[in-house]
């Protein structure tokens, strides 16, 4: 059943709890700036170490990943993936008028790096990047408010699938994360969101790797990326 709730961890950085960040940050219009880099430009910018470096706090996340003292490992997992979905979505959001389908025609997360979605029929898909991540939170939500799959009411269990589902929504989340780093971070520069996108894939990835909900092989594409993250822990 889950009805635990998150105390001072690090799911608690969304903006609403960030002082003075707006839960809807500003618009702003295009300019030249916005244009996008070259491939190899565009991958080495998230790497500099003055975005590397830039968190919402310098806490131990790693710290409060971990499963606390009497506390069901379901329960601390739902909790996390609701958090990390919330702040994704939100980040997201503020990237509806950069990422379209004329910018962004295919779902890609680095050079010759392209995403797809396999359709109910096993049917492989190749969206455009709004409309795969819209595919994504779609299905997510779902999953979420599915009371077979997230429960809520006493009484009611997890079901013997839920770790699957879950490692299902941390790869799509992955797909994501790595197409904002990949062709948006520009536009998160613009935003001043590389703190929370920062410290979203940060989380994302010391809880991913304390629960096994990730293969490593499915986080390469960004490899050099979170070994510097961690590093800089």
């Amino acid at each position: 059943m889950f009805l635990f709730e998150m105390g001072r961890c690090a799911g608690n950085y969304i903006w609403s709890y960030v002082p003075g960040v707006s839960s809807e940050p500003r618009k702003r219009k295009k300019t030249t700036e916005d244009a996008p880099n070259r491939n190899g430009e565009r991958e080495k910018l998230c790497l500099q170490d003055r975005h590397v470096t830039c968190r919402l706090h310098r806490d131990d996340l790693k710290t409060y990943v971990q499963l606390p003292k009497g506390v069901e490992e379901c329960e601390w997992i739902a909790t996390h993936t609701i958090k990390l979905y919330d702040n994704l979505q939100l980040i997201t959001n503020c990237l509806t008028d950069y990422c379209t389908a004329e910018n962004c025609p295919v779902m890609s997360g680095g050079q010759n790096l392209i995403f797809y979605w396999v359709s109910e029929r096993n049917k492989k898909l190749r969206p455009t990047a709004p409309t795969y991540i819209e595919m994504v939170m779609s299905w997510t939500e779902k999953q979420i408010k599915d009371e077979n799959v997230f429960p809520t009411k006493y009484g009611n269990q997890f079901p013997p699938t839920f770790k699957d589902t879950v490692r299902k929504m941390f790869r799509f989340f992955f797909h994501i994360i790595a197409h904002i780093y990949y062709s948006h971070f520009q536009d998160v520069i613009n935003f001043e969101l590389v703190p929370h996108l920062n410290t979203l894939f940060h989380h994302y990835v010391l809880f991913s790797q304390e629960f096994n909900l990730v293969e490593d092989k499915e986080m390469a594409p960004l490899e050099t990326l979170i070994n510097l993250l961690i590093g800089t822990n």
